[in-house]
């Protein structure tokens, strides 16, 4: 059996963590590894509803019943993929810039879980939030492997035990811009979310202040045309999450991918139907 790992999955708004890599959290907190969540922002900015209850009757919404609505559908989405550990900073997001008490509060956390693998938005992303939280997720990496004096972890860097973890950045492109296109995305690791695509549908419809839940069809169109990528059908699955590594991996040998060597050995027939599926036909 696989020793556990531990998965820092950092979103700069509430919603991200579950949109770009919810499919592979619910996947790896059913393995039993340990997963965190974690928005430095309350996502204020991006409340859709609020924002539309303001433009129609003039009335300034309620701040922090906005806030605790945010965080409680993040909690309500999260355990929806079976992940109980949640770090909802609550900084605001109107202006998104690097901030150190963000950095500082991003380190800590690394330091006490010590991820294997830390997951962000690509570092070039046309979202000011998603690009500054990448910025400042980096940063905190590594401030957390030097010392800290009066933290209560130890240093993840350094001597023998060096902690160094893998980040991935997420490979779908967040808006449709010429910014988008300058830097070029091409996944180096693709995770098959075929099995767990509802479950992810029903963590996402949890975010009803952006206009998701069981009676909108936001979630369904997302999840075909995101998705279900033409990553995905050319790893000839119905649907997939997609990320670029940050740093190059070592091996004492050529890796060899059984799960992709399983998948084109299937059938022609079998491989067809399972990766032209949809889940909503079901």
């Amino acid at each position: 059996m696989t020793e556990p790992i531990s998965i820092l999955n950092v979103g700069g708004h509430p919603k991200d963590v579950i949109s770009y890599a919810g499919g592979t959290m619910a996947k790896h907190a059913a393995r039993g590894d340990r997963v965190c969540m974690l928005t430095p922002t309350t996502g204020l900015a991006l409340h859709h509803t609020a924002i539309d209850q303001y433009k129609d009757t003039g009335d300034t919404p309620d701040i922090d019943d906005l806030i605790q609505q945010r965080k409680q559908e993040l909690i309500d989405a999260s355990a929806e993929l079976g992940v109980d550990d949640v770090r909802f900073l609550g900084y605001p997001d109107d202006i998104p810039v690097i901030d150190k008490r963000i950095v500082s509060d991003i380190a800590d956390v690394i330091g006490e879980i010590r991820p294997n693998v830390i997951i962000s938005h690509w570092p070039y992303d046309s979202s000011p939030a998603h690009a500054v939280a990448t910025q400042m997720t980096l940063l905190a990496a590594e401030t957390a492997s030097t010392i800290r004096p009066g933290r209560p972890y130890a240093p993840t860097g350094g001597g023998e035990g060096v902690h160094a973890p893998q980040i991935l950045y997420h490979a779908t492109a967040g808006r449709s811009n010429v910014i988008e296109n300058l830097t070029i995305r091409i996944p180096t690791i693709i995770i098959d979310i075929s099995d767990v695509m509802k479950q992810k549908s029903r963590a996402m419809n949890k975010f009803r202040s952006q206009n998701y839940g069981e009676d909108s069809p936001l979630q369904r169109k997302l999840g075909e045309t995101v998705d279900g990528n033409i990553h995905a059908i050319h790893s000839r699955v119905a649907y997939a999450e997609t990320f670029v590594a940050h740093n190059p991996e070592v091996y004492d040998y050529i890796p060899i991918n059984e799960y992709g060597r399983r998948l084109a050995a299937r059938p022609r027939d079998e491989a067809l139907k399972a990766f032209t599926s949809v889940v909503w036909d079901d």
